[in-house]
């Protein structure tokens, strides 16, 4: 082997090594955004949730059909019985829901079906499944490992799911500007995000983020966002609600 041949191995080693040194170190935007909660004290997280859908293709699901789905998915999370399923129109479209509440977590299975125009005016039926767990109180901290089991679920049904994690926590009292500040900067920094807009309406605080880290994203305006803050404060309950997830926070409060 000439030397410019034992050159050029060396580098490869090197930057195979390098390359397996990064994969190793990389860190989890969404597994540390549960840990900075949890580091905070289990007692203020109240929720924790994982929301995942994706599409399921064009034919026709008779009710049959999209309840035998939304079963053996649930199987498959490990919910084998006690829930309920309900059929329920929508327009031209109809939904088939499973539904199972219990005392550490709620889970919900949706196989939507909506009609919608192809580029010629013609009626298509487009499927969507989507799956939701809430977890209740401390039992939110489990919210990053179930978006792990959900993520491999739809995958290994063949398809590419947009899953959303979200937290919620509270705090005793109404927190200051400075206080508020300080849990936005916090956040952004575990999550390696900047600042991309922040909105105040109606005494609800709210800041969207960007990070090159994580791949899901979505638009706000113009915007590429998918780190998301938010602040609500409860005056009869004197608590503020701290709203935190990935890429959005995807409910009303």
């Amino acid at each position: 082997m000439s030397k410019k041949s034992r050159i050029y191995v060396i580098v490869l080693i090197w930057a195979a090594a390098l390359l397996q040194l990064f994969i190793n170190s990389a860190i989890n935007r969404e597994e540390k955004m549960v840990e900075q909660v949890m580091s905070q004290g289990v007692d203020n997280l109240m929720e924790g949730s994982v929301k995942a859908y994706s599409y399921y293709g064009k034919q026709v699901l008779s009710p049959e059909a999209k309840e035998l789905i939304a079963k053996n998915i649930a199987a498959e999370l490990g919910v084998t019985g006690g829930y309920e399923i309900s059929h329920r129109s929508e327009g031209e479209g109809n939904t088939t829901v499973l539904s199972k509440c219990g005392q550490q977590g709620d889970t919900k299975i949706k196989v939507i079906s909506l009609v919608e125009e192809d580029e010629y005016g013609q009626k298509l039926m487009e499927n969507y499944i989507m799956v939701e767990i809430v977890l209740k109180g401390s039992n939110g901290s489990a919210a990053y490992t179930y978006k792990e089991i959900v993520d491999e679920l739809y995958e290994g049904l063949g398809m590419e799911p947009n899953t959303n994690i979200y937290l919620l926590s509270q705090y005793p009292g109404e927190l200051t500007e400075s206080e508020i500040d300080r849990e936005t900067k916090d956040f952004l920094e575990i999550m390696d995000a900047v600042e991309v807009e922040a909105v105040e309406f109606e005494g609800v605080t709210t800041i969207y983020g960007y990070s090159n880290g994580i791949e899901e994203y979505v638009y706000q305006g113009d915007n590429r966002v998918n780190v998301n803050i938010a602040f609500s404060y409860d005056e009869e309950q004197d608590v503020t609600y701290i709203h935190r997830a990935v890429p959005f926070i995807d409910r009303s409060f």
